[in-house]
């Protein structure tokens, strides 16, 4: 098994999902201290199930969760998957490759996966009990780690003995088994205790259910007689209700037959009744009419009267009508003239209007056009003095490559004097001369170079002024110029004696002929800075001359838009003059309307005055003929109703009489119904008392009402001395059966649930006993191969000396401590705690080389445990680590450029971006081998290595 990689995403530094890929061997995890070796550490401690949030260098859980940057904001959770290669077996799952996974949230909801299944905290440490993997496991080696293994506490160590031996899981299982042992003595008095209270109520219900069956059997007989005594009544009641309903049937017969013919008579007589009525009716109607007709015949009087009054009226208010259309007509012709003087008064001034809006426009074209130019200019000058800034530097570069020259005149002179060999004396004296004219032509050169740099920024001076300082600096540099020509005849002398080299200088490619290109080159440049600023200066004095005419236009414009306003206030006044007055002939033409139209409802309503006088005459004439046939009709309807009255007389007499007979009748059908009422009322009671009684119907049982031969007598005689027998038994308890079944229930469950806690009791002391026995061999085995090994891996790393453990008490092994003593070469044994801090470092790696030697963990975490070492520890220990590398996978943070070395995979973290860890170089020799990584690519990381001294 190896780790094959790791994926972490949002966890501590790593803001971005990040894969790191691990291959067998050793790895170096490479990088600038904070930049987050470290959290690739603590990510895969986070996802083993570390649960102390200080041992993570966090106050709280929720700390891992990226927690953002100036640029990044920050996360709601923190992921971290571990894929372990599975090929060989090693952990308990049929499975080649197994990913681990740990999630958390902001809100404190951790989860954890495997293979993508969630499980349980504890289910993932099982997982790898007795590996070396895991939290607390000797596969993470840190400095805590190391201070906790060489602590003053030897019971401290003992995690790496028991991972090792192998009973890690033995421990776990030890552990949960004398827990489920004192859990299960208790539960053992527990229901012993509650096993005694149930006793006692078992014996006392027992003895309270046999009196309740005795009970119960008399009940049953009490039962069944008071059964067959309400049975014969109910036998007695229901022969009494059968005659009753037979002469209750014959009697209401009769009463129906009355009841029939009397029926008859009311019919006739309510016949003769409505004709009546009807006629009665008839009458009084009639008498209504003739009312109505005479009230009609007052109303047409009135109604005649007031129509010719109105008639009047209506011919007045049509004479009123034609005046005021008169009026009307000439009322309109003085508003329709004073409309159009407004009209044109309107049309005169919106003409101005639209001339001012015309010059508005112009002047803002102008002021636009002005500004545009400007920002030409402006362009331009910027453009200007970037070329300005671009050639001054020119000028700079190549005044830097005429010293170069210089000095490359007085080297080359030097040299070829040296090789004529000439005099020493003559040449210091000549090499003096020069050297100080040189001096003077640079104080010369720079003093003019410095004008040149503040004639660009002295804006204020004006063309002429920089002219002339221009020529100024032209003629210092031609000056200087002479000076350097001046050199060469100081050098006359040596072209009698040395004509060779004095050539070369002369020469179309010698020096003297690139120093004057390189004249010529600044005095070109120059020419050009002084163009530049000229026009600079041209465009500055056009955008002042544009700023002045946009002043002016805007003045202009200012004026132009206060008229507008006063136009468009005398526009407004003369719209609502207009409009007033066309409101007025509006008004005028709606009264003409109005008047028009009143006049020609006049006219109709006068002639329907007209003709309504000619209606009411044709009335009435109807009237009076309608009057004389109702008097008739009343004398008809009379004599009718004389002659019904008569004969509805005679059949009331005879109904009088049928209705005596149906009254003595119906008190013979009433007296049998009270009767055959009370009898059905004792058989409902009979019901309901036995149902209250017994809680059970009667009806059950009725088919047994026939079966009876017993007398009532006897029966009634049997009932008392059996419910005599019922009161000696006195007090009983009804629910004891039913209570004792529930306690005998509770009892034998309790006497199984004891005998099987007996039984799991002598079954976890035999597990725990063996346990101990296992785990105390294998301890001691594995504690007697890691403490031969520590002294032959003490010796390799320190290169000598000795190492011993030994328990504080050999008699305790499972509890006991583990001493380690170290006798480094050259000193005498002694407790570690006065070691110094690298040969504590050297002597923990000596212990868990030790340990590995006995159990390998499949892979191991080194976090800069040889920051302490010295070089010739550090290779030691590199040596070592190489030899185990074949069994083991080793990934090591370190800055150590020799333990570097001995990797064949390096990682590189950085941070380009503050807090935010990145993966920059992954380097894995591709032909598989262990051989250590080349000196050059270590170089070409460049991740902050350090050589040891």
């Amino acid at each position: 098994m190896f780790l094959k990689n790791i994926e972490i995403f949002g966890f501590k530094s790593f803001a971005d999902r990040v894969k790191i890929d691990f291959a067998p061997g050793i790895s170096a995890l490479l990088g600038p201290n904070g930049c987050g070796k470290s959290n690739v550490v603590d990510a895969i401690k986070w996802v083993l199930g570390e649960q102390a949030s200080r041992s993570l260098r966090a106050e709280r859980m929720e700390d891992v969760i990226f927690n953002g940057t100036e640029q990044r904001k920050a996360l709601n959770v923190a992921e971290v998957t571990l894929t372990l290669s599975n090929d060989e077996g090693v952990l308990p799952m049929d499975m080649p490759e197994i990913a681990i996974k740990r999630r958390l949230y902001r809100s404190g909801e951790s989860e954890y996966f495997v293979n993508n299944t969630p499980v349980k905290l504890r289910e993932l440490r099982e997982l790898f009990f007795d590996t070396g993997v895991g939290k607390s496991a000797y596969s993470i080696m840190e400095q805590g780690k190391i201070d906790q293994i060489l602590s003053h506490k030897p019971e401290e160590r003992r995690y790496i003995f028991e991972e090792a031996a192998g009973i890690t899981k033995f421990k776990v299982k030890g552990a949960e088994a004398e827990r489920k042992l004192s859990r299960t003595e208790e539960n053992m008095r527990q229901v012993e205790g509650i096993l005694g209270e149930v006793k006692r109520s078992y014996d006392s219900l027992k003895k309270q259910a046999d009196k309740t069956e005795q009970y119960r059997r008399f009940r049953e007989d009490i039962f069944e007689l008071e059964l067959k005594i309400q049975l014969l009544r109910l036998k007695g009641f229901l022969d009494d209700e059968l005659s009753k309903e037979k002469q209750l049937k014959e009697k209401s017969g009769l009463r129906d037959s009355i009841k029939s013919e009397i029926d008859t008579i009311n019919e006739s007589l309510e016949e003769n009744l409505d004709q009546v009525n009807t006629m009665e009716s008839s009458l009084i109607e009639n008498q209504k009419m003739l009312y109505g007709i005479d009230v009609e015949k007052g109303n047409l009087q009135n109604q005649q009267s007031i129509i010719q009054e109105r008639r009047g009226e209506l011919h007045r208010h049509l004479e009123y009508c034609k005046n005021r259309e008169a009026q009307l007509q000439e009322q309109k012709a003085e508003f329709e003239a004073s409309l159009k003087d407004k009209r044109e008064v309107l049309e005169d001034l919106k003409g101005r209007h639209a001339s001012i809006d015309r010059n508005i426009l112009e002047f803002d074209e102008r002021i636009n056009s002005s500004q545009n130019t400007i920002r030409r200019n402006e362009s331009e000058i910027t453009r200007l003095e970037g070329q300005i800034a671009a050639n001054e530097a020119s000028v700079n570069d190549l005044q830097d490559q005429l010293r170069a020259i210089t000095d490359d005149i007085v080297g080359q002179l030097d040299r070829k004097l040296e090789e004529s060999a000439y005099s020493h004396g003559e040449r210091m004296r000549i090499e003096s001369a020069v050297r100080d004219r040189i001096d003077r032509i640079r104080i010369h050169v720079k003093g003019k170079l410095d004008l040149v740099g503040d004639l660009g920024s002295l804006s204020e001076i004006g063309e002429r002024e920089r002219t002339e300082l221009v020529s100024s600096i032209r003629g210092g540099l031609n000056e200087a110029l002479a000076g350097i020509d001046a050199l060469q005849d100081e050098f006359k002398r040596y072209t009698e004696t040395i004509p060779a080299f004095l050539d070369d200088f002369l020469a179309p490619e010698g020096t003297m002929t690139r120093k004057r290109n390189i004249d010529e080159q600044i005095e070109s440049t120059r020419n050009s800075i002084a163009a530049d600023k000229e026009q600079i200066g041209r465009l500055q004095q056009e955008n002042r001359s544009l700023f002045s005419k946009i002043e002016e236009y805007r003045g202009t414009l200012q004026d132009l838009k206060i008229s507008k306003a006063k136009v468009s206030a005398q526009i407004t006044a003369a719209e609502d003059a207009l409009a007033l007055t066309e409101k007025e002939i509006r008004t005028t033409l709606a009264s003409m309307e109005e008047n028009q139209g009143d006049m020609e409802e006049t006219g109709i309503k006068l002639a329907s005055t007209e003709k309504r006088i000619n209606e009411l005459k044709e009335r009435h004439s109807a009237i009076l003929d309608e009057e004389k046939k109702l008097r008739k009709s009343l004398d008809e309807l009379e004599k009718g109703i004389s002659l019904r009255n008569r004969d509805a007389l005679q059949k009331e007499k005879s109904l009088k009489d049928k209705m005596s007979q149906l009254a003595q009748t119906q008190s013979q059908v009433e007296k049998i119904q009270v009767d055959l009422s009370a009898v059905k009322t004792e058989i409902r009671n009979l019901f309901e008392n036995f149902r209250e009684k017994h809680s059970r119907e009667l009806t059950e049982f009725e088919d047994r009402m026939y079966e009876i031969r017993e007398d009532a007598k006897l029966l009634r005689e049997k009932l008392g001395s059996a419910r005599e027998q019922l009161r000696g038994l006195g007090h009983v308890n009804l629910m004891a059966p039913e209570e004792f079944a529930e306690v005998k229930e509770r009892y034998d469950f309790l006497e199984n649930q004891l005998q099987d806690l007996r039984k799991a009791r002598e079954d976890l002391n035999a597990i725990t006993k063996q346990i101990r026995t296992e785990s105390r061999e294998l301890f001691l085995s594995t504690y007697e191969k890691i403490k031969k090994n520590f002294h032959v891996t003490f010796r390799r790393l320190f290169g000598g000396g000795r190492g011993e453990l030994k328990l504080t008490e050999p008699d305790q092994v499972l509890t006991s401590g583990i001493e380690i003593f170290a006798q480094p070469p050259g000193k005498r044994l002694e407790n570690i705690t006065l070691l110094s801090g690298g040969e504590r470092s050297l002597t923990a790696v000596a212990l868990l080389f030790a340990t590995y030697m006995v159990r390998p963990s499949p892979f191991c975490i080194l976090d800069e445990i040889d920051a302490a070492l010295d070089e010739n520890n550090v290779g030691r220990f590199v040596t070592m680590l190489m030899e185990f590398a074949n069994s083991s996978q080793f990934i090591v943070i370190t800055h150590n450029k020799k333990t570097v070395a001995g990797a064949q995979t390096l990682l590189g973290i950085t941070m380009e971006e503050s807090g935010i860890s990145k993966i920059i170089a992954i380097r894995v020799d591709k032909g598989g081998s262990l051989d250590p990584v080349p000196e050059e690519v270590i170089e070409e990381l460049d991740l902050d290595l350090e050589e040891e001294e």
